[in-house]
């Protein structure tokens, strides 16, 4: 067994007619902690479709588009497309109440981004009379719901909303980061090989280990997942990344994974020094006192019954 003590103390969418499941609400028109809202929309321009159920686990950013013309509408919009990979795990769905025409006509705005976003319909604002988004607000000689915005937690609770005072009063995503950030932080990170103000895995790409080669990632190219900041090397991973973090977040909280089940030891490791198993990416130590790779293949089963086991004592808040 390895023996060495410790060296070393992260769908973008505009929403066709929604199905929508009224349940209870609270006084203010939030849902109720109990029983979320739930609801259905399709695509406007193809055949994808969003089911609210379907995204348990994950949080859920409604943006609320004005119906008609609307230039400010696009410029959010491209905005979150630019700046969305930064934070990861969060599913960000667009709806703006128009025709599919409309809807087809208004993307135009978006030039050479009207292909990264997938443009659901929100018929009548139905989803937006569902959240009780005020309506009323002057637009274009019409009478439309005011932009919003409305965070949902993993089990579809509302946690957050903006309501903007008008068409330029919009979420900014500076202060929807600020607000996952302080939703989302592991209580468990004082557990996790990090060191403050860098980034995990000695700033190696999480999701280059998938394809077999691990590469060191850019610090252009960043992406937070509760707490934890990840580089990578192409906005490609990022992306990825953020669509579903907890595939390729590494496991034990970053520490090699041979020392973890030998006692729960935080040894640190060699980045390179890896193995992707049981959907998750191990990470080992290794040096002058041996390889902990060799050492965990010996008995790998054991092995895994016995880090997960010391994780969930030494860190039973993490969710990884």
């Amino acid at each position: 067994m390895f023996l060495i003590r410790p060296m070393f103390a992260v769908m973008l969418m505009l929403a066709a007619p929604a199905v929508l499941v009224a349940n209870p609400k609270s006084d203010d028109g939030r849902n109720s902690k109990d029983k979320p809202l739930d609801f259905s929309v399709s695509s406007a321009l193809g055949d994808k479709s969003f089911h609210l159920a379907d995204a348990r686990g994950k949080f859920v950013l409604l943006h609320f588009l004005l119906k008609t013309d609307c230039p400010l509408c696009a410029n959010h919009v491209r905005d979150y497309l630019r700046e969305a990979p930064k934070v990861a795990g969060v599913v960000h769905v667009f709806l703006k109440p128009d025709s599919a025409k409309e809807i087809q006509d208004w993307t135009r705005m978006l030039a050479e981004d009207a292909g990264k976003v997938t443009l659901y319909r929100d018929e009548d604002a139905n989803v937006a009379k569902l959240y009780r988004i005020p309506d009323g607000y002057a637009f274009h000689g019409q009478k439309v719901h005011y932009p919003a915005a409305i965070l949902l937690d993993g089990r579809g609770v509302e946690v957050f909303r903006h309501v903007g005072k008008d068409n330029r009063d919009r979420l900014k995503f500076s202060d929807f980061a600020a607000k996952v950030r302080a939703l989302t932080r592991n209580s468990a990170l004082e557990h996790y090989n990090i060191t403050e103000g860098k980034p995990a895995i000695q700033g190696y790409d999480p999701v280059a280990y998938v394809g077999g080669k691990p590469e060191k990632g850019r610090g252009e190219f960043t992406s937070e997942y509760r707490g934890v900041t990840y580089w990578f090397t192409s906005a490609e991973n990022r992306a990825k990344f953020a669509a579903d973090p907890g595939r390729f977040a590494p496991a034990y909280g970053g520490w090699c994974a041979t020392a973890m089940a030998d006692g729960g030891r935080k040894v640190d490791i060699d980045p390179e020094n890896f193995k992707v198993a049981d959907e998750r990416l191990l990470l080992f130590y290794k040096g002058w006192l041996g390889d902990a790779l060799k050492d965990w293949n010996k008995d790998e089963a054991g092995n895994f019954r016995n880090a997960d086991a010391e994780w969930k004592k030494l860190a039973p808040a993490d969710g990884k």
